[in-house]
């Protein structure tokens, strides 16, 4: 048997015996543990001292409700769930351009921007809701 044939069935063992150990476990992803873990901390810590009803709403965007980036600000809605392209939020972000640029003193780092682009293209699923008022 030639040395190549051997390592493909060494391969092909691996991976078989990965998927089979795989299938036996459940998806860890959960839309509302994901929110609350990873990226609402991001948006307490970042966003809501100039983004939230307790401190000031800046651009008229508040991001402490699901209301809040849906209906978005001055300029519409924050998040556009499945794009990040349309999404002023990643637009701002990202850095693309100084005068969206959110933070504007500094760039998030890049695992916070990878996780809120993440959520996004999860379609930016929040658990949040606002209680009806009488």
């Amino acid at each position: 048997v030639s040395s190549n044939m051997k390592w493909f069935t060494i391969l092909l063992i691996s991976l078989t015996a990965l998927v089979v150990a795989r299938a036996g476990e459940e998806s860890s992803y959960e839309p509302t543990r994901f929110f609350n873990s990873k990226i609402l901390p991001i948006l307490k810590n970042r966003c809501f001292e100039c983004h939230s009803k307790d401190h000031e709403v800046d651009g008229g965007l508040a991001l402490d409700t699901r209301s809040g980036w849906e209906t978005g600000g001055d300029h519409g809605p924050a998040v556009k769930p499945l794009d990040l392209k349309r999404s002023p939020l990643i637009h701002a972000i990202r850095h693309l351009d100084s005068d969206s640029a959110m933070p504007p003193d500094e760039k998030l780092p890049a695992l916070e921007v990878a996780l809120l682009e993440t959520w996004v293209l999860l379609g930016a699923p929040d658990p949040r809701v606002e209680a009806k008022k009488p």
